[in-house]
């Protein structure tokens, strides 16, 4: 059935262009294989390139250094860190994510692009883990090892991905917002947080986390684009938007 002039079909927010599933699902793979390779060339980078200009012993001696700070408040309180970033606990916080956005009103777009923000995310850790193969840092880690390498850090890129793929998916909601620097100020606290508890317990290395940060802030860049596009200049929020 045609649609009427000027109307846009469910689920297409105002703004954003259109675009068949096939071509959706055409942009989202190579966004994802660009981001992948940028991934494993920072993965080789580290572990091959600049191995031998030093980056493994300066690295090495931070993560000594601050297992070397450890008190018995601070592994209780990092132990948090670690249970935020969880496998499970990022899937419950996801799906949560998915229902808040779904309840805006926008159709299914905006909680699409959060659920493929974080397994996105998931695939791309996973296959760099599997290439990189890095060992931890030489320090006692206060966490049971996952079977993955060092490289790069999941737990980081998980938070990252939920807290930033929600902060912009309520952004598109609510432009303008006087609440929206608390929701971006709160999601990068959040992967702050689990960022430094990875490091004090011993689970990676400072450029593992480093890492995690550049390819997530890549992929949710190119997934909002193609998910997301920017509203024409000129034409008007949705209802409840201002």
């Amino acid at each position: 059935m045609e649609q009427p002039r000027g109307k846009r079909p469910p689920g297409v927010l105002a703004g954003s262009r259109a675009r068949g599933l096939p071509r959706l699902v055409v942009l989202v793979l190579v966004a994802f294989a660009v981001v992948e390779a940028l991934l494993l060339g920072l993965g080789l980078l580290v572990t091959r390139g600049l191995d031998g200009a030093g980056l493994h012993a300066e690295e090495a001696e931070l993560v000594r250094a601050v297992a070397a700070e450890r008190t018995a408040v601070w592994d209780r309180i990092t132990l948090w860190g670690t249970v935020l970033g969880s496998t499970w606990v990022v899937i419950g916080l996801t799906a949560a994510g998915c229902l808040v956005l779904l309840r805006r009103g926008h159709g299914p777009r905006l909680p699409a692009f959060l659920a493929l923000a974080v397994a996105g995310e998931t695939g791309l850790f996973l296959l760099a883990a599997l290439v990189v193969d890095r060992e931890r840092p030489p320090v006692e880690q206060l966490d049971l090892a996952p079977p993955t390498s060092s490289f790069p850090s999941g737990h980081t890129a998980a938070t990252l991905a939920l807290g930033c793929g929600l902060a912009l998916g309520l952004a598109r909601t609510r432009p303008g917002h006087r609440l929206l620097a608390l929701i971006w100020v709160l999601a990068v606290a959040f992967a702050a947080f689990v960022m430094a508890t990875r490091l004090y317990r011993g689970m990676h290395w400072p450029s593992d986390l480093a890492a995690s940060v550049a390819f997530v802030a890549v992929w949710l860049v190119l997934l909002r684009a193609v998910l997301l596009p920017p509203r024409p200049e000129g034409r008007a929020a949705p209802p409840g938007g201002g």
